[in-house]
């Protein structure tokens, strides 16, 4: 079972605004979190998928197709079509929302394909997946470019761990293009040894981000301390990160000490605030 990386600041922007000697009102923290997020649902989306067990992911049903069938026959409007190509190496799967955006389970509307090509299982040492994306769209925001994870074996510790590459860009329903770069080291931390049962995963994430807007600017953020992750919680439970927009002060995000209780601070410019 594949976990990721979520960044969820959008409440830290509702505070940005509301007092101009301590707040700005900067949406690099409120980005970050919607192109982040949508490259690390394709690794979720084609881990499922593999399945067909799409329970977020999905809009109707998962209609399996073998490569080269007439997908009209068997694509209709808020289905999932997946296809799988075992011939070729490395192997291909291929997600298809279709043209037109319907609701997911998760609340969100999506269009378009994910493809994805591995060479082995996740858990192999040397398996490398690749994500690209097809006139792909989340929430009407289009994602452009491919995220790329690497199984580079065991660590020092006997862990997993892997090599994650985000290039990609993302067309704004403003028209604003935000080109995105990520790179990032993800270790499991726990569960490792139970592979049937992924409930008990757990995962470090280190690493960095850059962004730059069409308009001008940007930001770059950094792992302070390592972002723990646990499957069973949908939400970071512990780690710092910093996020700092061009010619701003930088935002310190605090996800805690282990609890699964959704609750983070935020720091700017030297006040602290709880956000639940």
């Amino acid at each position: 079972m594949k976990t990721t990386y979520v960044i969820c600041l959008t409440s830290v922007l509702l505070l940005l605004g509301c007092g101009k000697k301590k707040y700005d009102n900067d949406a690099s923290a409120l980005w970050n979190y919607k192109i982040e997020t949508a490259f690390d649902e394709m690794t979720n989306i084609s881990d499922q998928a593999i399945t067909g067990n799409m329970v977020y992911y999905k809009m109707g049903e998962v209609v399996f197709a073998s490569p080269g069938q007439d997908v009209n026959v068997l694509k209709t409007p808020c289905n999932v079509l997946i296809t799988l190509d075992t011939t070729v190496s490395p192997k291909v799967l291929t997600v298809d929302y279709g043209n037109s955006n319907c609701i997911c389970n998760d609340g969100k509307t999506r269009r378009g394909k994910i493809i994805t090509t591995f060479t082995g299982a996740y858990a192999a040492s040397g398996t490398v997946i690749t994500h690209t994306t097809d006139n792909y769209y989340v929430n009407d925001i289009k994602y452009d470019g491919t995220k790329t994870v690497t199984n580079v074996g065991l660590n020092n510790n006997g862990q997993p761990h892997f090599n994650v590459q985000i290039n990609g860009t993302a067309t704004m329903t403003t028209g604003e293009v935000v080109q995105y770069t990520s790179s990032r080291i993800r270790t499991w931390t726990q569960g490792y040894g139970t592979l049937l049962n992924y409930m008990d995963d757990e995962y470090d994430i280190n690493g960095t981000t850059n962004a730059t807007y069409s308009s001008g600017g940007g930001y770059s953020s950094q792992t302070i301390t390592p972002i723990h992750l646990k499957v069973g919680c949908a939400f970071p439970v512990s780690g710092k990160l910093e996020i700092t927009p061009s010619s701003k002060p930088v935002r310190t995000i605090d996800y805690g000490s282990g609890t699964c209780d959704y609750t983070f601070t935020v720091t700017v410019n030297g006040y602290t605030f709880t956000i639940n």
